[in-house]
């Protein structure tokens, strides 16, 4: 049995990018194990719940193959070789471990088989309510028996009648994506159509599974349809981080004066975000970026940057769609002013622990004021934490939120029983550490001549490492380009120098690249421009610009280690760093990409130009490894170039 002791912290200035997300994980493998073709999966969450039901559907026939695994844990990318809904009787029970998503899931699907099976799972599992979804199943017909010592609850007995299943009309009880989803996947084995009414909304991911598979469903306000007898088809899906897993990190950002944080490539739905809604609501300052649709799945960057946070009331239409996040909002509400109210979310009682009472249990450990409902609790915040040891109950959210909370506690707090927290977040005490203990900035350098490709290069291992990215190359045209602006020809010396006393020169960072700012104005396209590209060698030869800039760039690394590109980055800025890279082409493969790109340059002539001047020359500094990608496509410089920092400690 494990446990984690955290400390507090004065500052959290990070990059993190969560796991993917656990509830389209386990769509993901069932609708692809049903598909008629093959499907590839990336960014598959490898918890343990997940690999249960990836599991669970090579037990019924459905063959996958690894493409790349997260070690200690399992894939996360695949592909599943699908069925075209033609499923296997298994061998042996199907086990869900810790999973109700899965369990309920796996449930509409084998009510429809032929074929009888068992599914079953942990304590825990086998503890938790399976009667909302045998209801509406027995109602299509299905073959359905709970077998658990408790009534209703797992093991399930499912399926093994020759008789389709019949479609239904059904009107939800209460609002559960579980339940919206059993019901449809039983669905689409059915006769007919096959529909269910939810009295509130409930995350989509079901519905946005189906049409990223070819499924035919009708939405009509909370009313959702689906007619039987379709068969997905395989279509390529990438799985976004999971915000459920983000939360951890918002609410530890947001309450945190001076904090930092980024999260990228996170999960945007509209069904899940409510999260990023309540905090917004509480002051924290929350920058949306989105990014992309991929597989019908919005994603994009979370920016925090931290503050003082109010309490404030979750209202009874949200708590559907936070009942992950409650656990750690309810820390949030500890760590703010004000009153915390969270109400109508009995549901928590029956989660993997009864999340009302052991939140409110290790809150009042840690001195927090809490008072408890049948329904949920109202927490009095501004009150200071103390640290404590604290029981996670066998749940993965309790010990990630009292973990997040053990970070603004006086004293080292203990959370006992932590290898839950596998169930939904593997990596999480990497993160953790990266958080907790800050490694020193350092820079990655990569120097190189005009065209090599060494700005993409740095730009998508920066991207690959969460780290800031700085064209040093952008720094030498900003002076090149104010020197147009003030009529100053690049021959003239003096001129630039004694522009350089004039001129308002900044550099700072946005979304973790580099930005630079002459007088207050971001050239931006112009620096690219042929005026700019014919006189930036020779701007760049002046040691006034030089040592200039290369104070300029050397500065950069006080905001977060980064990669920087130029001509001598690895020879002059940063000479000690062990992580240096000299990214080269011949001269006819640069001539080339320079003229893709509509620009004029003369590669040679630059090369003699940076090659020969007597301030800070471009040369292969030493102790760089050198990567000539005349025949390499942008995908394999950067595998080699990750390769090469791996094998260079990074």
């Amino acid at each position: 049995m494990s446990s984690i002791k955290v400390t507090p912290i004065k500052s959290l200035n990070a990059v993190i990018e969560v796991p993917g997300d656990k509830s389209i994980s386990h769509r993901a493998a069932i609708m692809a194990g049903l598909a008629d073709g093959v499907t590839q999966i990336d960014n598959y969450l490898p918890s343990e719940d997940c690999l249960c039901t990836l599991e669970a559907m090579a037990s019924l026939g459905v063959q996958y193959e690894v493409l790349e695994r997260l070690e200690g844990y399992g894939p996360t990318s695949l592909r599943i070789y699908g069925q075209a809904m033609q499923l296997n009787a298994p061998d042996v029970e199907i086990d869900c471990g810790n999973s109700g998503t899965g369990m309920r899931l796996l449930a509409g699907v084998l009510a429809a088989q032929p074929f009888q099976s068992t599914l079953t799972g942990d304590e825990s599992l086998q503890s938790r309510p399976m009667g909302r979804i045998m209801t509406p199943l027995s109602m299509m017909g299905a073959r359905i028996e709970a077998a658990g010592e408790k009534e209703g609850c797992a093991p399930m007995i499912l399926g093994g009648s020759a008789e389709r299943l019949q479609a239904i009309h059904y009107d939800m009880p209460m609002a559960s994506a579980q339940v919206k989803s059993a019901v449809l996947l039983a669905g689409l084995f059915a006769e007919y159509e096959t529909s269910v009414r939810q009295p509130a909304e409930t995350r989509d991911h079901t519905e946005r599974i189906f049409d990223h598979f070819q499924i035919d469903s009708t939405i009509d306000g909370h009313r959702i349809a689906v007619h039987g007898g379709q068969i997905p088809m395989a279509n390529d899906l990438y799985i976004p981080g999971d915000i459920s897993s983000a939360a951890f990190w918002l609410v530890a950002a947001a309450a945190m004066p001076g904090a930092e944080l980024k999260i990228k490539k996170v999960g945007l739905n509209p069904t899940r975000k409510a999260v990023v809604d309540v905090l917004i609501r509480m002051g924290a300052d929350i920058r949306v970026d989105m990014i992309s649709e991929d597989s019908g799945e919005p994603y994009g960057d979370l920016t925090v940057i931290g503050g003082t946070l109010q309490g404030t009331e979750i209202l009874p239409e949200e708590v559907p769609n936070l009942i992950d996040e409650i656990p750690v909002l309810a820390v949030a509400g500890a760590l703010a002013e004000g009153r915390m109210v969270i109400r109508n979310a009995s549901e928590l009682r029956v989660k993997e622990s009864d999340r009302i009472s052991t939140v409110v249990t290790n809150l009042r450990a840690m001195g927090a004021e809490v008072e408890e409902f049948d329904d949920g609790m109202e927490i009095t915040g501004g009150r200071p934490l103390h640290a404590a040891e604290l029981e996670s109950y066998d749940d993965h959210r309790i010990a990630m939120s009292f973990i997040i909370a053990g970070l603004f506690a006086e004293g080292e707090t203990v959370v006992h029983n932590t290898d839950f927290i596998n169930t939904s977040y593997p990596g999480f005490q990497h993160d953790l550490e990266k958080v907790m203990n800050p490694k020193p900035h350092f820079a990655i350098a990569i120097d190189g001549p005009a065209a090599s490709g060494k700005s993409t290069v740095a730009r998508r291992l920066a991207e690959k490492l969460g780290l800031i990215m700085i064209n040093t190359g952008a720094m030498y045209r900003a002076i090149a380009w104010a020197s147009i602006q003030h009529g100053i020809d690049a021959s003239d010396t003096e001129g630039v120098i004694a522009m350089l006393d004039r001129i308002d020169l900044r550099c700072g960072v946005r979304d973790r690249g580099s930005i630079i700012l002459v007088d207050g104005v971001d050239a931006g396209d112009a620096l690219r421009e042929d005026a700019v590209n014919s006189r930036v060698s020779a701007i760049a030869a002046i040691p006034e610009v030089r040592r200039l800039l290369v104070e300029k760039q050397r500065d950069y690394l006080e905001l977060g280690s980064l990669v920087m590109e130029g001509r001598d980055i690895g020879s002059v800025v940063f000479p000690d760093t062990p992580y240096k890279l000299y990214v080269d082409a011949s001269e006819e493969v640069r001539l080339a990409r320079r003229s893709a790109e509509g620009l004029a340059d003369v590669v040679s002539q630059r090369d003699k130009e940076d090659s020969s001047r007597k301030t800070s020359p471009l040369v292969v500094a030493e102790g760089a490894t050198v990567i000539d990608s005349s025949e390499m496509t942008i995908e394999e410089v950067v595998d080699e170039a990750m390769s090469i920092l791996k094998s260079k400690g990074l």
